[in-house]
């Protein structure tokens, strides 16, 4: 008897798992399999339920239903079995979204291959992607990305004759500098070889050794030397590699050098992107002004919405970098007397004082204690002055000599820069120019302050000092100050990719300024 009633309960626990089994699998029918449903009616639960598969939120999810209910729910990229000739045209493109200075994480994706939830996705894909080339992803001031914003497509890139790459081209502002860098962007995505290879390097100063060890190493990897090359041919190496990306060709393992072998070509792909978006975001500028970029060593200057002026520039040192800034250029200071800057006197000019008290006098420097009283450097004890409670002003004396040159412009900031002339000019040769202490040394300035002057008027009357004017000062060696009719905007920016009708160009993120908008590519949050 007990075995009999063990055999029912076994019978009625196989029958109830058997039951219990059969509900599960009728409930894990997904609804997109079901063939009794029309493509109308998947694209509605879609829609208003989403799909495991679907990455679209429920704000996303409503654009799309209003936009697809005014069409019936008729498909559009695709039909019952495959995609159209417009669907295709679309999805390859925007595969290739890079090529657009578009990251991959705005892209929704699905491994759903259901034509409906792929249709949408498409459809979706294509209305961000729009609005991201005409209005940037990227949140510069927050460093993060934009919210993902659709915009519905009109009739006109629904067709299936489409040059579609061309289309995604020709978004984005009307701006010749744009324009430039997109073109050249994807001609660079096109052609070159996007590896993901970096190298760890260090500066000489921190171990010559390892640092060395490192480089050749670095160097072999990169199919630039082999294993049997000396060290002459390794610095050899060096050096044109150096000169290859812009740096100076000392042959020495320097922070620019880390730098620059720590980039793989992925990363200065994904900084073409940054300064692609830039552009799109870039603020309307007035009529005339000055800008700088500081990672192209590079001064521009407009008037009346026409390039009047360019001229190389001298930057800081990475550990003394120049301040991104805007501001207004008020005047023009002939043969400038320079206020030497606290930390200056404290680091620079105290230890030579220390070392040799006729220091001031060599540089024609004059010193000053509070209440503007020149003292005599010779009655002073330098070695008991501590660099910390430092009590006196130094300024040098106008001349050829003098750190900022020959003139200088002025402009109001918190970082007490300026734009000036400076008595190493040789510097100017080199192509990797990041020497100062933050201020902006300019190459041919008095040509720079003649044009200043040229186009500064106003509907009434022109600047009394004339470009001729501006010379004889110079020649003359007399310290004057020149107020401007009508201040000069100055923008001091800082964009490691540029572009001109010739090509694309990469300079160095020489203050690492960067990085964090490359661990935002990075990253799989889309916004």
């Amino acid at each position: 008897m007990q075995k009999i009633i063990a055999n029912c309960l076994t019978l009625f626990c196989l029958l109830f798992w058997a039951c219990n089994e059969e509900i599960h699998e009728t409930k894990a029918i997904d609804f997109l399999a079901q063939a009794d449903l029309s493509s109308q009616q998947k694209f509605k639960i879609l829609l208003e339920e989403g799909h495991p598969d679907l990455p679209l939120s429920q704000i996303e999810r409503k654009q799309l239903k209003d936009y697809y209910q005014a069409r019936g729910y008729q498909k559009i990229f695709t039909n019952d079995t495959t995609y159209t000739q417009a669907g295709l045209a679309w999805n390859t493109t925007l595969q290739k979204h890079e090529y657009f200075g578009l990251p991959q994480n705005r892209i929704a994706f699905s491994k759903n291959s259901n034509l409906e939830l792929q249709e949408l996705l498409l459809q979706f894909n294509l209305g961000v992607a729009l609005n991201d080339l005409d209005s940037g992803f990227i949140d510069f001031e927050h460093t993060q990305y934009k919210k993902r914003k659709w915009s519905p497509l009109t009739q006109e890139y629904l067709t299936s004759n489409l040059y579609t790459d061309s289309i995604l081209l020709s978004r984005g502002p009307a701006d010749t500098n744009y324009r430039y860098l997109a073109q050249h962007l994807y001609h660079f995505r096109d052609t070159a070889h996007i590896d993901t290879t970096s190298f760890e390097l260090i500066t000489e100063k921190e171990n010559k050794k390892l640092a060395w060890e490192k480089l050749k190493m670095a160097l072999f990897l990169k199919g630039i030397t082999s294993e049997n090359t000396d060290s002459l041919g390794i610095r050899k190496a060096l050096r044109n590699y150096q000169k290859s990306r812009g740096l100076i060709a000392d042959g020495l393992v320097g922070q620019a050098t880390v730098i620059s072998f720590a980039e793989s070509g992925q990363e200065r792909l994904m900084r073409a992107m940054i300064a692609l978006d830039r552009l799109r975001q870039e603020q309307l500028k007035p009529k005339s002004f000055i800008a700088i970029n500081i990672p192209s060593f590079s001064l521009f200057f407009v008037s009346d919405d026409t390039l009047r002026a360019q001229h190389k520039i001298i930057v800081g040192k990475i550990e003394h970098p120049t301040p991104t800034l805007e501001s207004r250029i008020y005047r023009i200071v002939s043969l400038p007397f320079w206020k030497v800057p606290s930390s200056i006197a404290k680091k620079e000019v105290l230890p030579a004082l220390k070392r040799n008290p006729a220091y001031l006098n060599k540089e024609h420097m004059r010193i000053y204690k509070a209440g503007q009283k020149e003292v005599n450097p010779a009655a002073v004890n330098w070695k008991k002055v501590k660099d910390n409670t430092f009590p006196y002003q130094i300024i040098q004396d106008p001349g050829p000599w003098n750190s900022l040159g020959l003139i200088k412009f002025e402009f109001a900031n918190n970082f007490s820069v300026y734009v000036h002339d400076t008595p190493s000019r040789y510097l100017f040769a080199q192509s990797y120019r990041s020497f100062s202490h933050g201020c902006m040394r300019c190459d041919q300035p008095v040509e720079l302050g003649k044009v200043i002057l040229n186009f500064d008027k106003t509907s009434k009357k022109e600047n009394p000092v004339s470009p001729d004017s501006l010379q004889s000062l110079i020649d003359q060696q007399i310290h004057q100050s020149i107020p401007l009719l009508k201040a000069l905007p100055i923008f001091v920016y800082y964009t490691s990719v540029t572009a001109d009708q010739k090509g694309l160009y990469f300079h160095l993120d020489l203050y690492q300024k960067e990085q964090q908008l490359l661990e935002l590519l990075r990253t799989k949050n889309n916004g």
